[in-house]
């Protein structure tokens, strides 16, 4: 993975519409973009989770700086056809409450989850994670594999950039850097629009209709979420280092569904590896598509879905 485009793929969106004034004030955000599913309680804090249709559990978790409606845009609909279609706002984005320790790690992120989960019901569900989001899944399919029947990553941010501490990471300035990196980036892009960052994601793609308002962009802005996306982006490399020698012994399924032209998260740098590493793994990659991959190909997302679903029957 190309680390400074990682970090500006997953901070533009947030900053540029800052730049612009596009943004209403806070209370005006919440009013605009409401909850579209119910708040569950897991362990004191609020979790956001869209729950439609019935069969197998198929959890969506959505990547950096984003929330939920990415998923319910398009492919949580077509998901709940043939099964019961979650969606959660990751800790600390949309509605969903931020643990005050740790909350940047992916392993803490799936235990909020994972509770959640728990207190709606679920029993043995399908991990759909794009992006960082697959980070946070297979943390969960690491800490709860017989709880978990199989994990579908798409685009997926899960091997580390640096099989080595950085300087940064060591003296504890990571986030600090990232920190000065979004400030810079802040300044930088003040000529553009939010429409043209929410492209850039989507090359070689365009975003398809409607997206850029139906997904609640602003709800990244707010000063909370936006903290809590540094702290994701800086936590991020440490806790893949920290994950990533376990992947060998998940004996569940995985599907690795990823953009060849995805200048994100390369192939040679995340998916191929990734599926090497496991030896059940099934790699599908996707001719001259980029980053937003459950977009672009939501069929092959939920082939890949229903492929784990048969596995385990």
């Amino acid at each position: 993975m190309d680390r400074r485009r990682f970090l500006t793929s997953t901070t533009a969106v947030g900053l540029l519409g800052a730049c612009t004034g596009a943004v209403p004030p806070l209370g005006d955000v919440n009013g605009a973009y409401p909850p579209i599913g119910k708040i569950v309680n897991a362990g004191g804090l609020d979790v956001h989770a869209w729950d439609r249709g019935t069969g197998r559990p198929v959890i969506m978790i959505h990547g950096a700086g984003g929330n939920l409606r990415d998923f319910t845009y398009d492919v949580a609909p077509m998901v709940a056809e043939n099964y019961r279609a979650i969606a959660f706002d990751r800790p600390g984005f949309g509605y969903t409450d931020r643990p005050a320790e740790r909350g940047g790690d992916p392993a803490v992120q799936a235990r909020v989850l994972a509770a959640a989960a728990r207190e709606m019901g679920v029993q043995r569900p399908i991990l759909v994670g794009h992006s960082l989001g697959a980070a946070i899944a297979m943390a969960w399919a690491l800490a709860e594999p017989d709880s978990v029947a199989g994990v579908v990553s798409v685009s997926g941010a899960v091997m580390p950039w640096s099989e080595r501490p950085m300087l940064a990471e060591l003296i504890g300035l990571d986030e600090v850097l990232i920190g000065f990196y979004f400030d810079y980036l802040s300044t930088g892009l003040e000529d553009g629009t939010i429409e043209r960052f929410i492209a850039r994601n989507f090359r070689p793609q365009t975003p398809p209709p409607g997206y850029v308002e139906a997904v609640g962009i602003p709800l990244a802005l707010r000063p909370d979420s936006i903290e809590a996306n540094k702290e994701d982006i800086a936590s991020l490399n440490t806790a893949l280092r920290r994950q990533a020698p376990d992947y060998g012994r998940l004996t569940m399924p995985v599907e690795v569904v990823s953009g060849a032209a995805d200048p994100i998260i390369r192939p040679a740098r995340q998916p191929i590896p990734f599926s090497e590493r496991l030896g059940n793994a099934r790699l599908t990659l996707l001719d001259n598509v980029g980053h937003m991959a459950h977009h672009a190909a939501p069929q092959e997302v939920i082939a890949a879905v229903a492929r784990i679903d048969a596995a385990v029957a």
